[in-house]
């Protein structure tokens, strides 16, 4: 058995919760009655209460809501193995879009010398999936994984601070949604994934020890690119240089520090990129490359979908379930 969209399968931990509350409503209900008839349907006052059934009866349907569950995560009968060359790759452009990226130790700005650079990596690798991840204090997914490079290219020209509302720069929560950008679109991709991150590299979250692990488990490609001067400067805001709650100029350089781990925990790449000496060639070739060598994954020689089947079962458990009661058949008088 395998499945088509694995990543609903962790739905089937809701059931654990809903089975305690269950069988604590069937512990309920017995106490309650036996309050009322302790001769356990003798006396005539209730009907006889089978335990078998009660419990039989909310297993059933817990078994239907399991099975209502598999059925979403796209359950396949698989037979054989056989070596499957990974079709292409999918780019992930992650674009810091912080208050810090307007400033302008980079000429025009680091925000739209960074936007060149990932507009010229795109147009140099040519067709593919490629989607837009924009990120300061939270992530915004500002063009999901497409084909569509004219759609893409406008979505990026788009692209500027005023689109988060919240400020500063959380790599671990951008890096979160970036991965899971990779598994969306129903199927499983067979695609290399590839993240290709622009920063001035301020970043106020956490660590990214366990991010980098996942992206290395996983395989997935990590391409930095820094932007920004060594030199502190301010950040350009409407009415002035930004400051802080003391009125003191908010200075803003390049940090690659926040980086470094990620990037050799990750095996990943770090580009710095200046305005005479861009670096998107040397990334898009990089990419390329790292294309070209796409592994060989063992995948089912032979799926049958039985997500129908599976749905059937759900519901003739739930029926019977419901269908059936909790009290006990009286015995057969004698004659």
């Amino acid at each position: 058995m395998c499945f088509s969209r694995p990543g609903y399968l962790y739905l089937l931990w809701l059931l654990v919760p809903l089975a305690v509350l269950v069988f604590y409503g069937v512990r309920r209900k017995l106490s309650a009655w036996a309050k009322i008839d302790s001769t356990g349907g003798g006396s005539g006052i209730l009907p006889a209460v089978s335990v078998r059934k009660l419990g039989l009866r909310r297993i059933m349907l817990l078994l239907s809501a399991a099975l209502m569950i598999v059925s979403i995560a796209g359950p396949q009968l698989c037979r054989g193995q056989k070596a499957v060359r990974q079709k292409g790759i999918d780019i992930i452009f992650m674009l810091d879009i912080s208050n810090s990226m307007l400033a302008r130790d980079t000429a025009p700005d680091r925000l739209t010398h960074a936007k060149t650079e990932l507009l010229q990596i795109s147009r140099r690798l040519g067709d593919g999936r490629k989607a837009l991840l924009l990120f300061a204090g939270t992530p915004v997914v500002q063009c999901p994984l497409t084909d569509d490079e004219e759609d893409f290219e406008i979505l990026l020209d788009m692209a500027a601070p005023e689109l988060i509302t919240t400020q500063g720069t959380d790599y671990r929560r951008a890096f979160d949604a970036a991965l899971k950008l990779t598994n969306s679109g129903g199927e499983l991709s067979s695609n290399e994934t590839v993240l290709v991150l622009a920063s001035d590299g301020e970043d106020h979250g956490n660590d990214l020890g366990d991010i980098a692990t996942a992206m290395k488990t996983r395989g997935v490609h990590l391409h930095v690119i820094g932007v920004g001067g060594v030199q502190p400067v301010p950040i350009p805001m409407q009415g002035g240089p930004k400051r802080d709650q003391q009125g003191k100029i908010v200075l803003t350089s390049f940090k690659p520090e926040p980086l470094a781990s990620l990037i050799k925990t990750a095996k990943g790449k770090f580009y710095y990129s200046r305005p005479d000496a861009p670096v998107h060639d040397a990334v898009a070739d990089d990419i390329a490359a790292e294309a070209a060598e796409a592994r060989w994954i063992m995948a089912p020689e032979q799926r049958v979908p039985v997500h129908g089947e599976t749905i059937l079962a759900a519901l003739l458990l739930f029926v019977s379930g419901s269908m059936m009661t909790d009290v006990r058949r009286p015995p057969k008088q004698s004659a």
